[in-house]
């Protein structure tokens, strides 16, 4: 139940970030929270599985929940690669990229929600 709202609220976060950022204010602040959130669900999904078990929610490897991995990984690497075509100074394809992994993320918490509670009902 803790790593439900934890994802949830680091989505969140990183939607807050993202309406930061696209609206054109506190566009910095916005890249930076989008940052962190994202580094958060790396670390929230990572640490369980390299040890922590204290960490781990124990779930099946169902297909929900290996296309919500493979999923998480995808948007994990196009948000560094938003990051980098900011850097490089495209706002446009940064702004795309960014709508694109808002919608993704959205699916990839449906998919892995719908896994884990998938046989508990």
């Amino acid at each position: 139940m803790l790593f439900d709202l934890i994802y949830w609220a680091v989505y969140c976060l990183f939607l807050l970030g993202a309406s930061l950022h696209l609206r054109g204010r506190h566009e910095r602040y916005g890249f930076w929270v989008m940052n962190g959130s994202v580094l958060i669900d790396f670390f929230a999904t990572i640490l369980p599985n390299d040890g922590c078990k204290s960490l781990a929610i124990n779930i099946g490897a169902g297909p929900e929940i290996v296309s919500a991995i493979v999923l998480g990984v995808i948007i994990w690497s196009l948000f560094l690669g938003a990051v980098f075509v900011r850097l490089v100074g495209k706002t446009t394809l940064f702004h795309g990229l960014i709508a694109a992994i808002q919608i993704m993320w959205f699916v990839d918490i449906v998919l892995f929600f719908s896994g884990v509670y998938n046989g508990k009902a």
